[in-house]
């Protein structure tokens, strides 16, 4: 059913760190959005912070005010530093010019193809001041996805690095329907497009006065979702300063003294809304990673005396796990926030080694609720090691059913809704869209299924569409994910379900173990099955070097579900790498059917190798059509769409 029906009211039953601090009870009011704004959830009663600032623009003016002299940006690697009297200099300029120039008015969309620099900060707080709405676009994409985005939005301005136009753009300029102007970071632009420099340009101009007020758009974030098209969500000045004001009290408090190290590319939610936004919004220096590497990371938490930092799991173990971690002072940073998977007993131990921190919390959400609807407390890092935490001050979170009636018993399994200061205002130009995420009541479906725990804590199970079915059983492959994450050697882990003609589905776990470790495909299954039910066991247990991500770090699932391993890619080398990764019981069973005839694996691997009748029908299907088409059932969910 869709999100606009809406069965019976909702209240959300997650724990909110307002019962967890009362302190922080204090900060928040129950406020109405404002109708005829555009906004999906219009008219419902939300919790948002008190006292909060009317939009960015506001923040940023009482920076420049209050600290003009202090460094506002450091860039890295290029060396940059910009005090918050020269962010407010370039910023009122570049706005100035887009406007007078090049015809940039509230509403309009500037899209920011560039990683992390100074013409992407300036430009970015530039077209906030306009009321103009920014759009980062992700650097990932092919050329096509890069031009389906701009034209979805329908830019009007570009900013984009030279790379990225020689290597993506320029071919395909002629395709882009929407843009007025380009411009190419630095000091220099090829014939058509005008440098950033000429638009930044030393030279007084009268500032722009818009009136902005917290519920107009600031930014539109194209959701990274694995598959399927991503939509752009609609974030309002309200999400952003949610969010930000959500990280400073997770993060035990952060102020003008705290400094930032923004590690993820500043095309993606986190950084843009855990980094980039807390910093101004306290007006702490903010170091700006044009891209992230551990040793790079490291210096600068030494060099700048680092504070604070929203992190990836991963790049934060790259960083202790380096050989030159212990030559170097990261004393300072104290204040660590993680999310995107569960954390390991092990893992939590070495972030307190490395950097005794006050406050390292695990936190998320989803594009469509800004970045950080839910965190872990630090004092439960370790009692609740694989939930989710609890709603942030300013959100609910519930559990609905498919029929949208809220379970409110405990551990009941649903799909998992925000609603809070940070819900956007829905998908753009995309209302089909929207009425399925955005209910009116206010919460934002997010696609996870989870549970809420007898304390209120809230656990997510899967994304929707990855949940595997294993003889009439739901298995939730996060959950196993996290307590495969529990197993001291496990570095990444990823869950599939691999099509099979007994069980429907039999559960793969594909793992990246740590450098240095070892582990065999059986420990792993004893592991899980000390912590799971039988049928959540991987039966398949397949060790690679990588798994595939996406350009905002998600892992991709559809590739892993015929990867057998880093083998050569011939018949035998994959059938063999599939042999070892399952129990020496099933090689004996028939789970592969070839023309419509029943083979064991060992039959088949047999058959590959005499270069028998048979084997060479298996190999012919390995090459054009993959391993798992032997072992599919002709079922409707698994033929092609």
């Amino acid at each position: 059913m869709g999100a606009w029906q809406i069965n019976g009211p909702a209240r959300g039953t997650a724990k909110s760190w307002r019962e967890f601090d009362l302190g922080l009870a204090a900060q928040v009011e129950r406020i109405t959005a404002p109708v005829g704004r555009g906004i999906a959830w219009e008219g419902t009663e939300i919790w948002a912070y008190r006292d909060r600032p009317n939009n960015l623009v506001e923040v940023l003016a009482a920076n420049i005010a209050q600290r003009p002299e202090r460094e506002a940006y450091v860039f890295h690697p290029g060396g940059q530093r910009l005090s918050w009297r020269q962010v407010g200099e370039q910023v009122d300029r570049v706005a100035a010019r887009l406007r007078r120039d090049h015809g940039l008015v509230k509403g309009d969309r500037l899209c920011l193809l560039t990683l992390g620099c100074p013409d992407y900060v300036i430009s970015y707080l530039a077209a906030i001041k306009l009321g103009a709405i920014a759009v980062p676009v992700n650097l990932g994409l092919t050329a096509e996805g890069l031009v389906a985005q701009i034209d979805k939005v329908g830019a009007k301005v570009l900013l984009v690095s030279p790379e990225v136009w020689q290597a993506k753009l320029e071919s395909v300029r002629g395709r882009l329907a929407s843009f007025e102007s380009v411009f190419i970071t630095g000091d220099a632009a090829p014939q058509g497009c005008s440098a950033f420099s000429v638009l930044n340009r030393p030279g007084q101009e009268a500032p722009v006065h818009e009136t902005i007020d917290e519920w107009d758009l600031c930014a539109i974030s194209f959701t990274s979702g694995t598959t399927g098209a991503p939509k752009g969500t609609m974030a309002m000045h309200i999400n952003a300063l949610g969010c930000a004001q959500n990280i400073v009290n997770v993060a035990k408090g952060l102020d003008a003294d705290d400094i930032n190290l923004c590690m993820p590319p500043l095309y993606h939610n986190t950084a843009v809304f855990a980094d980039f936004m807390p910093a101004l919004l306290t007006g702490g220096k903010c170091i700006v990673m044009s891209a992230f590497a551990p040793l790079d990371a490291i210096k600068l938490i030494e060099q700048e005396r680092v504070s604070w930092a929203v992190a990836a799991p991963i790049m934060l173990w790259m960083m202790m796990n380096h050989p030159a971690f212990g030559s170097h002072d990261c004393s300072t940073l104290k204040k660590i926030i993680f999310g995107g998977h569960a954390a390991s007993e092990t893992y939590i131990n070495q972030l307190k080694q490395a950097f005794d921190p006050v406050a390292m919390v695990n936190g998320g959400s989803v594009s469509e609720s800004t970045a950080v609807g839910f965190a872990l407390p630090t004092e439960d890092a370790i009692r609740k090691i694989t939930s989710c935490g609890l709603a942030t001050p300013n959100t609910d979170i519930a559990i609905f059913d498919e029929d949208g009636r809220e379970l409110t018993e405990p551990n009941a399994i649903g799909e998992v809704a925000y609603r809070g200061q940070q819900t956007n205002a829905g998908y753009w130009e995309e209302p089909g869209k929207t009425a399925e995420v955005f209910r009116r009541d206010g919460f934002v479906l997010s696609g996870d299924w989870a549970k809420i725990d007898e304390e209120g804590y809230l656990w997510l199970l899967d994304r929707k569409k990855d949940m595997v079915v294993r003889g009439g059983q739901n298995v939730y492959c996060i959950e196993v994910e996290n307590k495969l994450y529990l197993h001291p050697s496990v570095l990444r882990a990823a869950v599939v379900g691999v099509p099979d003609h007994l069980f429907s589905e039999r559960l793969k776990a594909v793992l990246v173990l740590k450098p240095g470790h070892s582990a065999t495909a059986q420990q792993i299954r004893d592991h899980c099955a000390a912590r799971l039910a039988p049928y959540e066991v991987p039966e398949y247990v397949v060790f690679g070097q990588a798994l595939p991500t996406n350009a905002a770090g998600k892992t991709l699932k559809p590739p892993l579900i015929d990867f057998w391993g880093d083998t050569d890619d011939n018949a035998a080398a994959r059938l063999q790498a599939f042999c070892a990764s399952m129990p020496a019981s099933l090689l004996d069973r028939p789970q592969l059917k070839v023309d419509g005839v029943a083979v064991t694996p060992r039959e088949a691997l047999a058959a590959v190798e005499e270069h028998s009748v048979l084997g060479q029908r298996v190999a012919k299907i390995i090459a054009s059509q993959g391993l798992v088409a032997m072992t599919q059932p002709d079922e409707a969910r698994f033929r092609p769409r």
